[in-house]
């Protein structure tokens, strides 16, 4: 069964990141510049942040600071030994942005690095970006539409990026040592009239589960790249995926009006439910846990 967490209509909901050292699903509102909070234990949700960048994607660290990839750089904001967020993010690294462009969505890497992918207005000359401390951020991809979802394998020896708008995701291998992806191969190519794929994570058993933008849908991916289920959204536009809860079964799924004419609402011109909620839903597999950020 799927439900809503809540009532909140987002804008453009993303990046949903589960921490389980306090037992909270967080994600973003890119386009309103805030980041949301749901309690598990008391399943009340709120705001957590809102400030004045439009963030992408985020990480925590271990500390649990949160490392914010946003429109305007990379910035930690730190958190006090009681629990309260720093009032100023501190300036990580500049980002040479092309105009209109701005991180998408991320990912953290085994060994704590940030991988942060880029899109532009006009969906052309996307990057994806390496970010490791104590180095300069480095670009690793080139070329892409819409950066979006990313993954890694249980195994650690793939590396998996989607490119929303030709509908692919490719697998590269990975090297664990220096970060860097070679040998890219096409693990699954769709077509726009079967949804784009945006988020994605990973379960237990290697398989993936990609947010279908535009299809109202999630697929669960197998290890070669064929639909195993499907599982239908009450909302046309699912943004991102995370596996999380109690014993790591549940399903979270945000989604997006994006594009919509009555944002308060989460519609279309024709009345349309496009979306803005963030659901859950109980799955037969676990999933994992993300990686810390090491900054």
């Amino acid at each position: 069964m799927i439900r809503p967490l809540y009532n909140k209509i987002h804008h453009l909901a993303e990046c949903p990141i589960w921490n389980a050292e306090d037992m909270a699903l967080y994600w973003t509102d890119i386009l309103n510049g805030e980041i949301w909070r749901y309690d598990v234990q008391t399943g009340k949700t709120r705001l957590y942040w809102k400030g004045k960048m439009l963030v992408g994607g985020f990480a925590f660290t271990p500390e649990g600071d949160i490392i914010l990839c946003s429109d305007k750089g990379i910035f930690r904001l730190s958190k006090s030994v009681k629990g309260q967020l720093a009032a100023k993010p501190e300036l990580l690294f500049n980002i040479p942005f092309d105009a209109g462009e701005r991180f998408n969505d991320i990912t953290t890497d085994p060994s704590g690095r940030i991988l942060a992918g880029t899109k532009r207005n006009d969906l052309k000359n996307g990057k994806l970006y390496m970010i490791e401390r104590g180095k300069s951020p480095e670009i690793i991809l080139k070329n892409i539409h819409i950066s979006n979802g990313m993954t890694f394998s249980m195994d650690k020896k793939y590396f998996y990026h989607t490119d929303s708008r030709p509908c692919t995701i490719t697998r590269y291998r990975y090297d664990h040592g220096t970060g860097h992806i070679s040998s890219p191969e096409i693990f699954y190519q769709g077509n726009s009239s079967s949804g784009f794929p945006d988020g994605i994570t990973l379960d237990s058993m290697d398989c993936l589960w990609v947010a279908f933008w535009g299809a109202s849908c999630v697929r669960r991916i197998s290890t070669d790249g064929k639909v195993m289920e499907e599982i239908m959204i009450p909302a046309i536009q699912p943004s991102s995926v995370m596996i999380g809860g109690e014993n790591m079964k549940e399903l979270y799924i945000t989604t997006a009006c994006e594009g919509g004419t009555d944002i308060s609402k989460g519609l279309d011109k024709k009345g349309n439910y496009l979306g803005g909620k963030v659901y859950q839903t109980s799955i037969p597999v676990k999933g994992r846990l993300e990686w810390k950020a090491l900054f």
